[in-house]
């Protein structure tokens, strides 16, 4: 990869969950299954209870404390998704860095197997003994890539060698 591909991150390297901690939870898989998620319209529904439940909210029977449950989960929300943003972006470049790095570093050992190939070839084939599990290390995606291929090419042998059936028509005598 070329070194003009990538800006360096500029945003937050360390997310300070503390804030939230005490209030985060960590589900037992499948338990998120039916869950109901905030739907288009919420921030007008917000409002709206917010003037309905003080006004009409004991005329129903609505405790205002179920109001103030609405309330400090949604402030709650609020400072999770905040946070998520910025993790969520830490995330992506953490995996964008590894992959980066990842290239890089087999770029490097491609090269290396270059060395050691030119100079096995042109002076002193012994160094390849001292480098045999990098040089194996190197070819495996040749080696993958030409398997593949001759896979494929089996494949479209064979499809070529079945005679093609062909529908016969009725033949009036």
């Amino acid at each position: 990869m070329k070194n003009d591909i990538f800006a360096p991150y500029t945003g937050p390297s360390t997310i300070d969950v503390s804030g939230v901690r005490v209030r985060l939870v960590d589900l037992i898989n499948g338990t998120l299954a039916g869950a109901q998620r905030e739907k288009d319209g919420f921030p007008e529904v917000y409002d709206e209870l917010s003037k309905a439940i003080p006004q009409y909210g004991e005329a129903l029977g609505i405790h205002l404390s179920l109001w103030h449950k609405v309330v400090e989960k949604t402030a709650t929300l609020d400072e999770i998704r905040a946070l998520k943003k910025d993790v969520l972006k830490l995330a992506e470049v953490l995996t964008e860095s590894e992959i980066y790095y990842e290239d890089a570093r087999e770029a490097d050992i491609s090269r290396i197997g270059g060395f050691v190939d030119a100079t096995a070839q042109h002076s002193d084939p012994s160094v390849r003994a001292a480098f045999q599990k990098t040089l194996e290390y190197r070819s495996r995606y040749g080696k993958k890539a030409a398997n593949q291929r001759r896979k494929n090419k089996q494949a479209r042998a064979e499809t070529n060698a079945e005679p093609a059936t062909e529908a016969q028509s009725p033949n009036p005598a």
